[in-house]
């Protein structure tokens, strides 16, 4: 499903007019989209205030009012505009409601006298530019004061279509009709936080006029087309190099996601210290390699033909640190690696700097950095808030010509051409130590099983979402990342209701 910023949406209206889907057509399909979920929110005869702007949301909340005054419902609207300043569609809707009888106009200065029973607030959607104040202002308190639910148009009215972010205050929605297509606001917080049910109204537009769109959410898992009389062989032989004497956990639930996450057969090559705790699942093939004496893999003696029988690799998750010629004989090795090739945690340290390296390989590559650790590869501070870590994940992706999975809530999946898949799926279950490990596991299972990068990557992170979102039906607080990788079967394999 893309997801437009506010130019990007009104490009796509402007390829729609040259099609002949104008934009009083596009008003119509809009307000009735609102009238309707108004009374999907607010059954039977309810008392609806409408509370329209300036500009085109205004006319959609004006729409909308027609709408419901056809159905017989009783309607006030409050007009947050000098109706002089109204202009196109919007004008022309005021203009049919102008006499009506049956309406009662508040004045932008008044305020609302009468009991309602639900409200729709259309005061402004993508055009937000700055802060609210005035009487706009005093109206988002005024529906926080009476406390029924709100349709919003398009966006809660303070909500900033682009990023998300709160102009000051906003409207706090029951429900949300995106006009057209998702916009950011809808998926980063804190807007979605704002939004409450976001209901898609696509206006008719077809798919071709929102191909420039560069964001799209992650929806659907892409199915795994294996015949039933397929061996282990047909799902892939996942190689995993990691942990160390200090974080043995982090080798063996990496190793965990992977089988849980689909892999035919899982190899783990560390040192001793962390093949000692076999234990915790013997269905994992192991692999020793020398380690120093601190108990950390020594990639002095690591050759490629680690990996001769992998399908894929994944490599970092407890390494631990390293000195500046371990980094560079762990590059050399990245370099050599002639499969499909994961880089997490610890295995992301060597090319901090060095981005452009990776270019040279012969084999795909995914990053999955975390906000903190995506700064340390570009070599400035990355927020944790979505705009910052999509703009890092962008630039990781070009200069590096991997896929960058940049972990947070939202999970930002970009290409080195410009595409960025959005998982908003996920909550804090997910913010437990050792989640980032299972991840990156799922993630080389889904390499290993044939899927090119960008779909693994986003494979891996939607079925990592959905496996914490049924672990979460299960405990409020508590739950383990090994538990995130038990469910795994379940959310690849579609139950994500069980």
């Amino acid at each position: 499903m893309k997801v437009t910023t506010a130019d990007e949406m009104r490009r796509a209206e402007g390829l729609a007019a040259e099609h002949g889907l104008t934009s009083e057509i596009l008003m119509e399909t809009a307000g009735h989209a609102l009238a309707m979920e108004l009374l999907r929110q607010v059954p039977g005869r309810p008392r609806v205030l409408v509370l329209a702007g300036p500009g085109q949301n205004g006319g959609d909340g004006l729409t909308a009012a027609r709408h419901l005054l056809a159905k017989a419902h009783a309607v006030e609207i409050w007009l947050l505009a000098d109706p002089g300043r109204l202009r196109g569609v919007a004008r022309l809707q005021f203009e049919r409601l102008k006499d009506v009888p049956e309406v009662t106009w508040i004045q932008a200065d008044a305020t609302p006298s009468g009991r309602f029973d639900g409200a729709i607030d259309a005061m402004f959607g993508t055009s937000l530019r700055g802060q609210l104040g005035g009487n706009v202002l005093r109206a988002v308190r005024y529906l926080e004061a009476i406390g029924v639910p709100v349709v919003a148009a398009d966006l809660p009215s303070g909500v900033e279509p682009d990023t998300g972010q709160i102009a000051g205050a906003a409207v706090r929605a029951t429900s949300t009709v995106a006009l057209g297509a998702l916009k950011p606001g809808h998926l980063f917080w804190p807007g979605r936080d704002y939004c409450g049910e976001v209901v898609l109204e696509p206006l008719g537009l077809l798919p071709q006029w929102l191909e420039h769109a560069q964001l799209e959410r992650v929806e659907a898992l892409p199915p795994i087309d294996v015949p039933p009389t397929a061996g282990k062989g047909a799902y892939g032989r996942t190689v995993i190099v990691a942990g160390s004497a200090h974080y043995p956990g982090a080798a063996w639930l990496a190793a965990r996601g992977a089988l849980k996450g689909g892999s035919g057969l899982t190899v783990l090559a560390s040192v001793g210290q962390v093949l000692a705790h076999a234990a915790a699942m013997p269905e994992v093939i192991q692999r020793q390699l020398q380690g120093h004496g601190s108990g950390v893999v020594d990639p002095a003696v690591l050759s490629s033909s680690v990996f001769h029988d992998a399908t894929a690799v994944v490599i970092g998750p407890g390494l631990d640190r390293m000195d500046a010629q371990a980094r560079h004989l762990w590059l050399q090795l990245y370099l050599s690696v002639r499969r499909p090739l994961v880089l997490d945690a610890d295995g992301l340290r060597p090319i901090q700097g060095r981005l452009d390296a990776l270019r040279r390989r012969c084999g795909p590559t995914v990053l999955t950095p975390h906000a903190g650790e995506a700064g340390r590869l570009l070599g400035r501070t990355v927020t944790d808030d979505a705009p910052s870590r999509v703009q890092a994940a962008r630039e990781i992706a070009e200069r590096s010509g991997a896929v960058v999975l940049l972990k947070g809530h939202p999970t930002f999946v970009a290409a080195p051409w410009g595409h960025v898949g959005v998982v908003d799926r996920g909550g804090p279950e997910l913010a437990t130590g050792g989640t980032g490990d299972v991840l990156s596991g799922a993630l080389g299972a889904q390499l290993a099983q044939g899927f090119a990068a960008r779909p693994a990557a986003e494979r891996a992170a939607l079925g990592h979402a959905m496996a914490g979102a049924l672990l979460r039906r299960r405990l409020v607080r508590g739950g383990l990342a090994s538990e995130i990788a038990d469910l795994l079967p379940l959310a690849f394999g579609g139950r994500a209701d069980a």
